[in-house]
């Protein structure tokens, strides 16, 4: 087996619990560890950083069902999902579908069919950190735009900004597990449509209303101003522009 085969097959061995007979054949014993116990200690350094990993990316679905049963929840997750990056910040991102299951599967979870809306927003809010800058709106640049392209143009949201509408008050939750919040608060049963954003390398978390939340997805989906008009939405952009949300624009040409 070359080089490059034999790290490779190292690196799939890492995210497995157990080890394949054709890869310990070329490890050697190392004082009274055999190569399977050499290997074990890896994967199991390997298991520890990713369980850690997702308990900082999910610090309240861990609050909630508690330590111990978050990392069994971490542990089958790590062994059905393993790593496929170095960077471990971009792990976790299926822990919400992982969660939803769970729940289905689980009788003790029956009652936490909200948990999974709750890690995606934790997971939001890890992208959000990480994501790039976003810019301010070039104004002078826009001004510059004949009626014709004004029309047909398309505003872009900034890209440290995320949202989406669960039917739980999911954010409302993770507020209430947030240190010096009140736990005994009373709680409205509602759906909530929640939106994450980084401004001045601040993460902020915010409930949107039906309107705003519709807007923000006919941005996504690359509405015009003509098509926003219509709609009777596009009233509503100065303020995204000056809440900074949307950071740019092009012309859709037709």
């Amino acid at each position: 087996m070359s080089l490059k085969a034999l790290q490779q097959s190292f690196i799939q061995q890492l995210a497995h619990s157990q080890s394949a007979d054709k890869f310990l054949e070329y490890l050697e014993p190392c004082g009274n560890l055999l190569p399977e116990h050499q290997l074990a200690i890896y994967q199991n350094n390997v298991r520890g950083a990713l369980q850690k990993s997702l308990a900082q990316v999910y610090p309240v679905c861990q609050k909630i069902v508690g330590d111990n049963y978050f990392k069994q929840l971490a542990s089958v997750y790590i062994k059905q999902y393993p790593s496929k990056h170095h960077d471990l910040n971009s792990y976790g991102e299926y822990f919400s579908d992982f969660i939803k299951s769970q729940c289905l599967q689980r009788n003790e979870l029956n009652d936490f069919s909200y948990l999974s809306d709750l890690v995606q927003l934790e997971w939001f809010y890890q992208q959000v950190y990480y994501a790039a800058e976003g810019s301010l709106f070039d104004f002078s640049a826009y001004a510059k735009l004949n009626e014709q392209q004004q029309v047909n143009t398309v505003f872009q949201l900034i890209p440290c900004l995320n949202f989406f509408s669960s039917d739980y008050p999911v954010l409302s939750i993770w507020q209430m597990n947030q240190e010096g919040s009140n736990k005994h608060q009373s709680l409205d049963l509602n759906s909530e449509n929640c939106c994450v954003f980084r401004k001045k390398n601040l993460i902020e978390l915010r409930i949107i209303d039906t309107t705003i939340y519709n807007l923000l997805t006919y941005l996504i989906a690359g509405k015009t101003l003509e098509e926003l008009a219509l709609m009777g939405v596009d009233n509503y952009l100065p303020a995204l522009i000056e809440q900074g949300w949307i950071g740019g624009f092009k012309v859709k040409h037709v």
